[in-house]
């Protein structure tokens, strides 16, 4: 049997996010008060886990573009192993449902050690003023994602960024009006995708691949095959990937490969002809032309700042296809398996 893409939650919220990105660069959100949290901040840091996780390092490129000394790191990390930081550094946290153990307890080393701190949450997060450090600006995105399988939760938390980093230095990161238009031009890209999808039903692996700004769509089309369509699925930066991970390549492994105009470009395509020789089916997703033979994914040029919004649609879309091809529950997060089930039970996330 084989769903429907349409029967998932998540994809009404992968269609919405257009709606929700104009919305969210048009309403007067506290992100002056963000920034002035920033500026002039010896350093930031970044926090997040999972998918917030790869918000946080577009975030971190972003503020970097702005000027700031801006670095990303896992709440686990930031939480267990955390760096000498106090009043002269900063932070943006963020999480989306305010619930995960390690994002509530980064905010509270940074209480304890009295840095600057932004939250990125949903307008329904658990998090309330009594769990932030003393004057946190608070940046709400979106209502609790419907699907497991967050999506535009995470195009809003990424866009929020933007728009502090644009205030920190205008113009640094892009056209952030651009970002909306960009996004539904990725979503006309469906039918593409579905066919893409279909063709790599029965691969072995999906592999994606991304260098610079571009690694973190990478590792987010990982989260999101994995989570939705419970495939094979791995992902690295570029450079990495051919540092020892290449040995593990067979052919019809297929390849899902993020890139744009810039300096990691030309290491890209390197790493694409590598794999097309090894006969690994190739999707391009990027404003810049396809090697030739690949299914070239053509999306807006928004510049490689604003660039993870825009690429990770065709990516959430290839996620939900694969997962109606699989005939899984794309949304629960496999909760609607019983012995999946039975063992969460024992982990706390």
């Amino acid at each position: 049997m084989v769903r429907r893409i349409e029967e998932y939650r998540l994809y009404g919220a992968i269609r919405r996010q257009p709606e929700e990105l104009e919305r969210l660069l048009a309403e007067p959100a506290p992100v002056e008060a963000a920034a002035e949290r920033l500026r002039g901040a010896r350093r930031v840091f970044t926090i997040g886990i999972g998918t917030s996780s790869n918000a946080a390092a577009t975030a971190a490129w972003m503020l970097r573009a702005a000027g700031l000394d801006a670095q990303r790191w896992s709440s686990h990390d930031f939480a267990s192993y955390a760096p000498a930081l106090g009043a002269e550094d900063a932070a943006i946290v963020f999480t989306h449902t305010g619930r995960k153990r390690f994002s509530r307890r980064s905010l509270a080393v940074l209480a304890e050690r009295s840095a600057r701190t932004v939250l990125v949450t949903s307008t329904e997060s658990a998090l309330g003023e009594g769990d932030l450090p003393t004057g946190s600006v608070v940046l709400r995105t979106v209502a609790r994602d419907p699907s497991s399988m967050f999506t535009v939760s995470h195009s809003a938390a990424m866009l929020l960024s933007a728009r502090v980093a644009d205030a920190l230095a205008p113009g640094s990161v892009g056209d952030l009006a651009a970002v909306p238009g960009g996004v539904r031009k990725a979503l006309a890209l469906e039918a593409e995708v579905s066919a893409l999808a279909r063709a790599w039903a029965g691969a072995p692996a999906i592999v994606a691949l991304g260098a610079g700004p571009h690694e973190p769509s990478a590792h987010e089309a990982h989260i999101k095959v994995a989570e939705a369509a419970r495939r094979a699925v791995r992902s690295y930066a570029v450079e990495e990937f051919l540092h020892g991970p290449q040995v593990q390549l067979r052919a019809q492994e297929s390849f899902l490969v993020f890139a744009g105009e810039g300096p990691g470009l030309a290491r890209t395509r390197e790493a694409c002809a590598f794999v097309q020789r090894l006969g690994c089916p190739l999707a391009w997703v990027s404003p810049a032309e396809a090697p030739d033979g690949a299914a070239w994914l053509r999306i807006a040029d928004v510049g490689e700042w604003l660039a993870p919004i825009v690429e990770v649609v065709p990516a959430q879309l290839l996620a939900g296809h694969l997962a109606a091809l699989a005939d899984v529950d794309g949304d629960s997060f496999r909760m609607d398996d019983p012995e999946f089930r039975a063992a969460r039970e024992g982990l706390e996330l």
